[in-house]
């Protein structure tokens, strides 16, 4: 889409206002309105805001431009504000300038894009696809929360209370041009889940924030609440966003990481690519499992993976090779959460999985066993290590591997782990409820 045609698709549907969106570090999504008739200055211009509040900046440098890639202008659902609506996703800039701002999560991926087509060729691009799946809740007699249903894994209506809003949630999409696959109740309480079909990794990360954006809106005008939060409650299963990765030569219309001969096997490239990620997935959990909650998920027996490991069909490991024929081949890297940012996330994989590439890698033998089963003794003599235990395992992790600070850039890296050292801290010295129950009376 050009501005021409973007310019037509707003007055053909009588658009009012237009919403700029961007993510900041932490995965936060932003939102910047201007009237329509604003829209081909400021796609021409740009349009400045405060960098310094969304605490990417100094507030003696503050000012961040931004600016709209027309290809991802959407026009919302009518039913969602009083007024016709259109998003699009920007690129952040240096103020007054062609320079890309280098904390901007959306330039950090389209970089490690480049670093795809350095390494295998310019008509290779990563696609990608993730799960959505979040919780539904409404608010209890106490003002607290509760979950929607008592329902399980693909539960039918009634039991699925959730039903008829992803019902309606999925027609607004597919108004949209965003196809979602399959939906259905999964095995937890109270949650849902969609699946979208493979598209590159930049398009797939403004997808996801616009599906987030969405499902939010549309719940809460239910007086529902959606939430992405990675384990609601203690005891109880929590949501992840497995993310499905695999890389296409676009000119032979091929998945490079299916074998030629077999459906079932993958390529070489793809065995360095998994083996990448496994090496780097202690320092890669700092960025697919950001924050303090995304670790009470990670613990064994929920089906939340936490053992570096893959498997052809175990779903105790980190890696699964999903079943499917050769168009479909990919990894699925499963403990991404919600709670990550999704630019940063595909990034942080991709990156790895080229080091795997470039340095000829071999993954370990794979582990079809439920490794939860397994003993400590077992683990270690197969060689199987574990995911970092908390956050604050995790930022050690990033913090030394000096690789991934080399790919998504040193700047990101001190920046991203000054506010991850932040929250750790928050977190250590807060003083909770299970606190005073256990300690109240010593």
């Amino acid at each position: 889409m050009n501005i021409t045609e973007a310019v037509k698709t707003i007055q053909d549907e009588k658009v009012k206002e237009i919403a700029l969106q961007f993510t900041d570090l932490l995965g936060v999504l932003h939102t910047l309105w201007v009237p329509s008739g604003m829209f081909r200055q400021v796609v021409k211009e740009g349009i400045h805001t405060d960098g310094s509040s969304l605490g990417v900046v100094d507030v003696s440098k503050s000012d961040v431009k931004l600016l709209p890639d027309v290809n991802s202008l959407v026009v919302l659902p009518s039913s969602l504000f009083p007024q016709r609506v259109a998003r699009v996703v920007c690129d952040l800039y240096e103020p007054d300038s062609e320079i890309p701002f280098k904390l901007d999560p959306r330039y950090i991926l389209k970089k490690i894009t480049k670093d795809i087509k350095e390494t295998l060729g310019q008509s290779i691009v990563g696609c990608a696809s993730s799960e959505i799946e979040f919780f539904l809740f409404t608010e209890d007699d106490n003002s607290g929360i509760k979950l929607i249903d008592e329902a399980g894994y693909l539960a039918s209506p009634p039991a699925d209370k959730g039903a008829e809003l992803r019902l309606e949630m999925a027609e607004e999409f597919r108004k949209m041009g965003i196809v979602i696959e399959k939906h259905h109740h999964e095995v937890p309480h109270g949650k849902s889940e969609f699946n979208i079909p493979y598209s590159s990794v930049v398009q797939m990360a403004d997808t996801i924030y616009l599906i987030k954006f969405i499902i939010k809106l549309m719940a809460s005008q239910k007086n529902i609440i959606a939430s992405f939060m990675p384990k609601p409650f203690h005891g109880e299963y929590g949501a992840g966003l497995h993310t499905h990765l695999n890389l296409r030569d676009d000119d032979k219309n091929q998945n490079i990481f299916a074998d030629p001969k077999e459906n079932t096997i993958l390529s070489e490239i793809a065995m360095k690519f998994m083996a990448g990620i496994l090496t780097h997935a202690k320092a890669l959990a700092c960025i697919t499992n950001p924050s303090v909650n995304s670790y009470k998920r990670l613990v064994p027996g929920w089906e939340a993976p936490v053992y570096i490991s893959w498997a052809h069909y175990n779903r105790s490991s980190l890696i699964r090779i999903p079943p499917g024929n050769k168009k479909a081949a990919r990894l699925e890297y499963r403990p991404t959460d919600g709670s990550c940012n999704f630019y940063l996330a595909y990034a942080g994989l991709i990156s790895a999985g080229l080091d795997g590439i470039q340095k000829n890698m071999t993954p370990p033998e794979p582990v079809e066993e439920n490794i939860y089963a397994m003993t400590e003794k077992e683990r270690i003599r197969r060689g199987i290590e574990v995911l970092p235990a908390n956050l604050g395992e995790a930022i050690k992790e990033l913090s030394n591997n000096v690789y991934i600070k080399d790919a998504l850039g040193s700047a990101f890296h001190e920046k991203y782990l000054a506010l991850k050292n932040k929250e750790w801290k928050d977190f250590s010295v807060y003083v909770h409820e299970w606190e005073r129950k256990k300690y109240l009376d010593v």
